[in-house]
């Protein structure tokens, strides 16, 4: 009984002391406890953001926390190329904006990493479309009233070389002294545009938006490479190639020349990682003559590892980001890399072509629907038509009114040629001189008849109609 009575006593002193420990009594140190420092409380550390990658490639190559892009406009009429940066450019846009020769912009994410950008265009609310989304600082040499109005009206700050000139802009003097006109000598540094953009108050820094949604995609084998060799025709005399090499896994880009896009800056070829083509219905702006295009969205081509597949693209308004979808609605992946950017509009006289690594012919998404002020394919086939016919009677009249004109002499020639001959008629000097003389009269006759003719062909003009007269009042 003792020992129950024992154990018993020993329990309730052991659930005594946890009930103590429970109720938060503590029981007294011993010396050796309390001459033991407790250790100091461990500060947890502030988390440092990762560094964020490249908003434009999707590439981890550096830290672009707090670094606005570069949007530069590059001239592209005859005498404008070799461009100065599209190879350095982390994407190329190019688009019809006026005319029929497409405009490039060339976007940069970092300003500092710009060595040499130009020949620098004009502005154009086609390009702003694709950089405002992105806050980028938009840079050109004089804008047209759409681009100016569109900054306007968004109270959004451009650097643009009409008004800060040297501030911002250089002159290449080489590059004239080479042959080149004035308009293709101006270009822009990464210096120069912070500078420029200081003058102003502002800086480079500040928010960037990625441009695609990036990310890992499946290896194209080479049985899928169905789109290696894409032409993008934006008028008869402006057709440009991509052609995939499957070395270096680029698509590499030519002139409409077919020499390649090389940079005036290093020799290199401009090359992407991606290829879109974005498909936007298409009309003329109230001036006759500016591109007009619905950048609200559309159907597309996007070309990456020598394959191709049919988009989807949306964008809200002129500050809102693209969005792409594939054709089965989800969101697109896009591979990592520079990517080149085309605006197609499909209305007459553009084309697009794709074939595959067999040398096939891909059969491509029909082309967009023009808009309301777009000019049908049959009326611009009839005024293209009618255009040619009156180059070729103005041409026709210019020979006629020439050849009338060489006439004389070439008679008087003739006539010197006969008499010299009659003279001397064995002499083969003398025979020869009258038989050229002879040659050259007939010529121009033949060239008088043959231009004379497609003037008589031409369609009678319609006069106008008479202004009846006044039907006369009878006197007073």
């Amino acid at each position: 009984m003792r020992k129950w009575q024992a154990l018993g006593s020993a329990a309730a002193l052991l659930a005594a002391l946890l009930l103590g420990g429970c109720s938060g009594q503590k029981a007294a140190a011993t010396p050796e406890q309390a001459a033991t420092p407790s250790p100091a409380a461990t500060a947890e550390p502030t988390p440092v953001p990762a560094p964020a990658g490249n908003p434009l490639t999707g590439l981890e190559d550096g830290d672009y926390t707090g670094k606005r892009p570069v949007a530069v406009t590059l001239r592209t009429l005859d005498g404008a190329q070799p461009q100065w940066g599209v190879a350095a450019a982390d994407v190329l846009v190019e688009g019809v904006t006026e005319g029929n020769t497409a405009g490039l912009m060339a976007l940069y994410a970092d300003v500092d990493r710009i060595s040499k950008a130009g020949p620098v265009g004009p502005g154009r609310d086609l390009f702003l479309q694709v950089a405002l989304p992105l806050n980028a600082v938009p840079v050109h040499i004089d804008k047209n009233i759409y681009a100016s109005n569109l900054l306007n009206t968004l109270s959004y700050q451009d650097l643009d070389g009409y008004h800060i000139g040297k501030a911002a802009f250089a002159f290449d003097q080489g590059r004239q002294d080479a042959g080149y006109r004035e308009e293709n000598c101006f270009y822009t540094t990464g210096e120069l545009i912070r500078a420029g953009l200081t003058s102003y108050g502002t800086a480079p820094e500040g928010s960037n938006t990625p441009l695609f949604r990036f990310g890992l995609r499946p290896e194209v084998t080479p049985e899928n490479r169905n789109g290696m060799n894409l032409t993008v025709t934006f008028s008869p005399s402006d057709s440009e190639q991509l052609n995939y090499n499957t070395g270096t896994g680029l698509y590499e880009k030519l002139n409409s020349d077919g020499s390649p896009m090389t940079d005036a800056d290093n020799g290199q070829q401009a090359a992407f990682t991606n290829v879109f083509v974005l498909y936007a219905s298409s009309g003329i702006k109230d001036d006759g003559y500016t591109r007009q295009y619905d950048m609200t969205g559309g159907t597309g081509l996007y070309l990456q590892g020598g394959a191709w597949e049919q988009i989807h693209w949306t964008k809200e308004d002129a500050t809102g980001p693209f969005s792409l979808t594939a054709a089965d609605g989800t969101p697109l992946t896009v591979a990592p890399g520079k990517s080149f950017i085309a605006i197609w509009g499909g209305y007459y006289g553009q084309s697009l072509s794709l074939t595959a690594a067999d040398g096939s012919a891909q059969t491509l998404p029909e082309k967009p629907a023009l808009l309301e002020s777009g000019v049908p394919d049959d009326a611009a086939a009839a005024a293209e038509a009618e255009l040619r016919g009156a180059q070729e009677r103005i041409d026709a009249q210019a020979a006629v009114d020439q050849a009338n004109a060489d006439l004389a002499e070439a008679q008087s020639a003739l006539e010197q040629a006969q008499t010299a001959l009659d003279a001397d008629s064995e002499n083969a000097d003398l025979l020869a001189a009258r038989d050229a003389a002879q040659t050259r009269v007939d010529e121009l006759n033949q060239t008088i008849a043959e231009k004379q003719a497609i003037l008589d062909a031409a369609p009678a003009e319609t006069p106008a109609p008479e202004t009846p007269a006044e039907e006369e009042q009878p006197a007073e």
